[in-house]
């Protein structure tokens, strides 16, 4: 969309050596780049004081083609802290999804799994949820302030000079006059878009407003007063799409303070994310204040993030709170967002950003100061490798974990791991402690080695796909992982692993018994959960159950063919030349040992989201897709030996090369083989590692010989089929959005996985 004539010139818009003047750099500008209008408020409704915060954004970039592509998003949304809750909309034109696209497209540092869901999921001209389409073209005045983005949201300025802000959305709304009670400021140099020079972002603020008006909140409307504050931005483009590539993400934690000592302050701290590697590197920091008199002081600063939170909905972390120090005026305050959850989720970020309404206190010139305002965190949100973006849930599983199950005897929980909360008078220290080193510390030995941890994730993102907020449900995350790891233990048990997750296995440090009586006592964590965290709803409760016992059955019944095992069968497939009843009894030992689980953990999260049966049906055949994908191609890389990144980011071996197949053990690529070997060596093969005793000088070049003969090769086609004729179902009935994104990227990384 061209800007129309009058509009502010590139060369109009200096910010920097003089005082801003917003009649002038108020005005869009013309040409490519990126620009917002933010504003962020304190306002009381006669009920109590709530948080405000509104954007209006821009963005011009270059098709390949050097046509202008031009995408625009408004957004706002309320924080009461009261009740602690947040809600809000966002809302986008067809030119940001049409970025989008372009972007994933041509992004080389894009996993190439993520990069095909968001293709296939994002459709030209649809918004992903949370997101909505703005139902008119955006309308933008060149003469004055003048914004209508297509009748949802408008931004003007009157004759006085006060900005009036509109927001005519489907639960909410408000008209707003903000007028100016300081004059604006100039922000510090360097751009936080992640470019420099002529395109570095620039930025003023005016740090203080006076606030009035009305805010609708459903069918009411009530009048409001407060303060505010707005920030004016622009620069070069974000995104350029003509050279097909993207430099590093811009991160940053800002913060935008109002003092009761009349001073305001901006902090913020700056850098540049590699996609590809994860590492982030500084680009800027430091401080602009503005004194009770409106004079601009520029400081150097450090700005320590605190009290990280990790939203379940985008599994990105943010810091909830900072220490600020700006030495030059001896100022030190504290800034603790009202609560965590204030994460603003939008395409317009890829995933998420938190936009916190905070509260400040400290000192300044060794005087007491308090005071509120804005809290805001951009993560990178591009996902250079899949798996280490899906390992993020670990950490918050972990910390769940330590409630069920903690590092130390606590009574009340191991009296609940004990099915005693009723009489938990019953239990005395020693019995507490006998119970915790029996019990728990098995298990925390077997979970302190936690891999990617996807499975926990797969519950929430069943609650999210079905449009539920998943964050009531954490302790879901505990009890699934307590499940799987309990079913490894008992696994290790029967197969005399020696090493599980880089450690030693749990029976080789606490004996056989006690490693099987904890791996079983784990799988009644979701009782625990499940109590605590279901409504009371007797259906629900009554299906959800039926749903996790069903799967331990499933599990039983997987674990006895095991025990069993295929031996005899793959002894008459050798000699037959025959592989489909091996390959049958491999499929279904997989489906009833990995997938059965996986497959209630999402069935239990679309009931828990209120699915009706179709959904449900459609989510545990996906999901059950992808637990099957993901054992297949666990076959695959056990034949190159497994490893994980530790939390330093060390790869940890945790299964030897060829460890299944020295073991004796029949999995897919070895059940494969018989119908692509010729018959005299695949009976050489078999007769080599059948009795499980071979070493590895024996086991690796049938290893490399069942890759060669393109048993690998078709374990990984019926993986990856498996996966794309579950998906489309369920994609046909949720709508998209980031978690569907994510959910179709789970399973094409589970049918094909690098060795970590």
């Amino acid at each position: 969309m061209a800007n129309e004539p009058g509009a502010v010139r590139r060369e109009e818009r200096s910010v920097h050596g003089t005082s801003p003047d917003p009649a002038v750099l108020d005005l869009p500008h013309s040409g490519d780049g990126a620009e917002w209008w933010w504003f962020h408020a304190r306002l009381n409704d006669g009920d109590g004081d709530f948080g405000l915060v509104l954007r209006f954004l821009r963005h011009r970039t270059r098709r390949p083609d050097g046509t202008p592509l031009d995408s625009h998003a408004v957004a706002w949304y309320r924080s009461d802290t009261g009740p602690g809750t947040h809600a809000g909309e966002s809302w986008i034109d067809e030119g940001c999804v049409e970025l989008a696209r372009a972007l994933a497209r041509g992004d080389g540092a894009l996993d190439p799994r993520v990069r095909e869901a968001v293709l296939g999921g994002l459709a030209p001209g649809r918004a992903p949820l949370p997101d909505r389409g703005l139902p008119r073209p955006v309308r933008v005045g060149g003469q004055r302030l003048d914004l209508d983005f297509g009748g949802v949201g408008r931004l003007t300025k009157d004759d006085g000079g006060a900005y009036v802000a509109e927001a005519d959305g489907e639960h909410s709304g408000f008209r707003l006059r903000l007028a100016p009670e300081k004059p604006a400021v100039a922000q510090f140099p360097g751009g936080a878009g992640g470019r420099s020079g002529d395109g570095a972002t620039r930025s003023y603020s005016v740090p203080r407003l006076v606030v009035e008006g009305t805010f609708r909140r459903g069918g009411c409307t009530a009048r409001v007063r407060g303060r505010g504050r707005y920030e004016r931005a622009f620069g070069g483009p974000w995104h350029l799409l003509e050279d097909g590539q993207r430099g590093p993400d811009p991160v940053w934690t800002w913060a935008g303070l109002r003092l009761d000592n009349g001073w305001d302050v901006t902090v913020a701290d700056i850098g540049h994310t590699d996609a590809a590697t994860g590492e982030t590197t500084p680009h800027a920091r430091g401080a602009v204040l503005s004194s009770p008199d409106g004079d601009r002081v520029e400081a150097s600063a450090t700005l320590r993030g605190s009290r990280p939170w990790t939203s379940l909905a985008t599994l990105n972390t943010y810091d909830t709170g900072c220490d600020v120090e700006v030495p030059e005026l001896d100022l030190r305050l504290r800034v603790r967002a009202w609560f965590p959850r204030q994460e603003a989720r939008s395409l317009v970020f890829g995933s998420g950003m938190l936009e916190a309404d905070a509260d400040v206190e400290g000192t300044m010139a060794g005087r007491p100061v308090r005071g509120g305002g804005l809290l805001a965190v951009l993560p990178s949100n591009r996902i250079g490798d899949f798996e280490r973006y899906i390992t993020r849930v670990r950490d918050t599983t972990l910390e769940e974990i330590d409630h069920l199950y903690p590092e130390t005897p606590d009574h009340g929980a191991l009296a609940a791991v004990a099915g005693m909360e009723d009489r938990p008078g019953e239990l005395d220290g020693l019995v507490v402690e006998d119970l915790h080193a029996s019990l728990v510390r098995p298990m925390r030995h077997a979970t302190d080695g936690l891999g990617r941890s996807w499975r926990s994730y797969v519950g929430t993102a069943a609650i999210e796909l079905c449009g539920a907020d998943s964050e009531p449900y954490r302790p879901l995350l505990a009890a699934t992982e307590l499940l799987h790891t309990g079913c490894l233990v008992v696994d290790d048990v029967e197969d005399r692993s020696p090493l599980r997750r880089g450690r030693p296995a749990v029976h080789t440090v606490f004996g056989d018994p006690t490693a099987v009586n904890a791996a079983t006592a784990a799988y009644f964590a979701f009782d625990q959960v499940l109590r605590r965290v279901l409504p009371e709803d007797d259906r629900l409760r009554l299906r959800v159950y039926q749903t996790y016992l069903r799967a331990l059955r499933c599990g039983h019944a997987g674990q006895a063919i095991d025990i069993t095992g295929h031996r005899s069968a793959m002894d008459t497939a050798v000699a037959t030349g025959d592989a489909e009843p091996v390959l049958r009894r491999v499929r279904v030992t997989h489906r009833l040992k990995t997938a059965a689980p996986v497959r209630a953990i999402a069935e239990i999260g679309a009931l828990i989201a209120g699915a009706d049966e179709e959904r449900l049906r459609a989510m545990g055949d996906y999901f059950d897709a992808v637990g099957l994908a993901y054992q297949i191609s666990d076959d695959v890389i056990d034949l190159r030996g497994v490893t994980v990144r530790d939390r330093d980011g060390r790869a940890r071996p945790t299964k030897h090369t060829a460890e299944d197949l020295r073991a004796g053990k029949v999995t897919m690529p070895l059940a494969h083989a018989v119908a692509l070997v010729p018959g005299p060596r695949m009976r050489e093969m078999w007769r080599a590692v059948r009795d499980g005793d071979a070493d590895e000088a024996a086991a690796a070049p049938i290893a490399r010989e069942l890759q060669d003969c393109g048993a690998v090769a078709a374990c990984e086609d019926e993986a990856r089929r498996l996966v794309d004729q579950a998906w489309k179902p369920l994609q046909d009935l949720v709508p998209c959005s980031w978690h569907s994104v994510i959910a179709r990227a789970l399973g094409v990384y589970a049918a094909r996985r690098e060795r970590e």
